[in-house]
């Protein structure tokens, strides 16, 4: 029973800790919805294979940093 709380208890703490990350990101979409053209969007990383996945990669770059 004590391994089932403590499990519990860090998967709470874990959330915690991310819940900025994931409320930062929240607001970022909203704010990408917002103030981007969808047809733009699906311009550039809609159509192709190769291209597409390298434009996503290079704009999702800066994210982490």
């Amino acid at each position: 029973m004590e391994f089932i709380t403590n499990v519990l208890s860090a998967s709470w703490h874990l959330l915690l800790d991310a819940s900025v990350f994931i409320l930062f990101g929240l607001l970022v979409s909203g704010l990408l919805r917002v103030f981007l053209n969808p047809n733009s969007v699906i311009r550039h990383l809609g159509r192709g294979r190769f291209a597409s996945v390298f434009k996503a990669a290079f704009l999702g770059i800066p994210i982490p940093l």
